[in-house]
């Protein structure tokens, strides 16, 4: 399992390349709305730091030590505290306090997360009532046809790239969980995607 996480983390760069260039604009214009504290759930390899703001501290959590070993040397400002745990791990509750965070980062992480739901509540309480949850994550196939496929390949997806799955909801859950969104696109890049920005809905 390490030797695969090594592997995994060593190659996703240069994998993804064409990929991740597809969705600069995308990504670029949708985190142009990141500032303050700053909570990057599943950084990976640190894609996103070129487009967080020299002003904003960034907590960066990471499960995969070799991904954020990786992520580390695209620290550029030395605004950014890392810490190699999951996002529902319960140490993170010593890190972060609730009502503090101005803004959630989600790009391509809520996939892989083993209980979403949980995570989604968890951002609700460490954000500030005014804080904002910014996503970009593939979901869900709607034509019948692509949607069987989906769940018919997920299992074995699931296995060679570290838990990803093809086939969430993720948009649906997001609203359920109890946000509503300032502005949202859905899009495709062969998988079907729903990126935005979200703020907590008044109860």
């Amino acid at each position: 399992m390490a030797l695969y996480q090594e592997l995994f983390a060593r190659f996703y760069d240069p994998l993804l390349h064409d990929f991740e260039r597809s969705l600069f604009k995308k990504r670029k214009a949708l985190l142009s709305n990141v500032k303050g504290t700053v909570l990057g759930v599943g950084e990976g390899t640190g894609v996103n730091f070129k487009f967080y703001p020299k002003e904003a501290t960034i907590i960066a959590v990471e499960p995969s030590e070799p991904m954020l070993r990786r992520a580390r040397k695209k620290d550029n400002n030395g605004n950014i505290s890392y810490y190699n745990l999951g996002i529902n791990d319960p140490e993170l509750d010593s890190v972060i306090n609730e009502k503090s965070i101005d803004t959630i980062v989600c790009t391509l992480v809520l996939c892989t997360i083993p209980d979403p739901e949980k995570a989604l509540q968890n951002f609700k309480r460490w954000l500030k009532p005014d804080g904002r949850l910014i996503i970009m994550e593939h979901i869900h196939a709607t034509k019948p046809i692509n949607k069987s496929f989906q769940n018919l390949f997920n299992p074995v997806w699931k296995v060679f790239s570290e838990g990803c799955n093809l086939n969430r909801n993720t948009d649906l859950m997001i609203k359920k969980a109890g946000f509503e969104a300032i502005e949202e696109e859905y899009f495709k890049r062969t998988l079907r995607f729903h990126s935005g920005v979200f703020k907590l809905k008044e109860e």
